[in-house]
């Protein structure tokens, strides 16, 4: 490699977030146009000294790396961040960031407003799983930033992942998690009960005051104004308490939802609480 190309890789890398250039960062750390920025980076690319993630988004390879080895993105919300903005990232991988979970879940869900052709993506060796919402939802206060290395990237709050998977449990992959979710968050001292109302309030969908109602009267007897918060927004027609789940289960007509899930044995649905029979 010749040494103005060593300066070139040198510049680059200093102006990647988590190893990723993308060509507008590329054209302000070279003073230079776009195009010609574009131009660069794929002639690098093609040399093996960057690898192309998407269209205009190239991984800078360390000096010492040796061209053409295979190799991943060291961070995957930092890649999610530069890939899918405006985005953040919520559900399963920010409850597992806040502790709220144990489980380990092999793809980044990526909360997004670009525009996406597949729902699931592999980029630089990192799956992603993309759930489409508006703009407006992915900036706000119930999203912070925290440190990935020497960069930042977007994640949704303990409350706003709740509220998000409240009202699409598919965030979480079902109700089953949401549940363990919402009785580790009930079980700590620094939660912000106002704050996760004020989450769902935002939201302002029926189903997910439904489903945090009965969920809260069942994980969180300490905390009974979540539930009576809930009743006041109770709206008309039934909910499926897991909607991925295509029966219907039990019907609670106290927060009008078919309890159509099996739930662990401390939430179990009283024999009181329900209307006779599955269908």
């Amino acid at each position: 490699m010749s040494a103005s190309d060593r300066a070139l890789i040198a510049k680059l890398a200093r102006a990647a977030k988590g190893g990723i250039i993308t060509v507008p960062d590329a054209a302000t750390a070279l003073g230079t146009s776009r195009r010609t920025a574009a131009l660069k980076l794929a002639a690098l690319a093609r040399r093996d000294w960057l690898i192309r993630a998407r269209r205009g988004m190239y991984l800078v390879l360390p000096l010492e790396a040796e061209p053409g080895q295979p190799t991943i993105a060291e961070d995957a919300w930092l890649l999610a961040h530069e890939a899918f903005s405006p985005c953040y990232i919520g559900g399963w991988s920010a409850a597992e960031h806040w502790g709220l979970t144990e489980q380990i879940f092999r793809k980044t869900l990526v909360v997004t407003a670009a525009h996406i052709r597949r729902r699931s993506e592999n980029i630089l060796g990192h799956d992603f799983l993309l759930f489409r919402a508006p703009a407006s939802r992915t900036a706000g206060s119930g999203i912070t930033s925290v440190w990935r290395g020497s960069d930042r990237a977007p994640v949704s709050t303990p409350e706003r992942t709740i509220a998000d998977c409240l009202r699409h449990p598919e965030l979480c992959a079902g109700i089953r998690n949401l549940a363990d979710f919402m009785r580790e968050y009930g079980s700590r001292k620094d939660r912000r009960l106002d704050e996760l109302l004020s989450e769902v309030a935002s939201i302002g969908t029926g189903a997910a005051w439904k489903r945090l109602g009965y969920l809260s009267e069942q994980l969180w007897a300490d905390a009974p104004e979540v539930a009576a918060e809930a009743r006041n927004h109770l709206t008309s027609g039934y909910t499926y308490l897991d909607p991925s789940i295509r029966r219907r289960g039990k019907l609670l007509t106290k927060w009008k939802l078919w309890i159509n899930v099996h739930l662990p044995p401390t939430i179990e649905l009283s024999r009181d609480d329900s209307q006779a029979g599955d269908h």
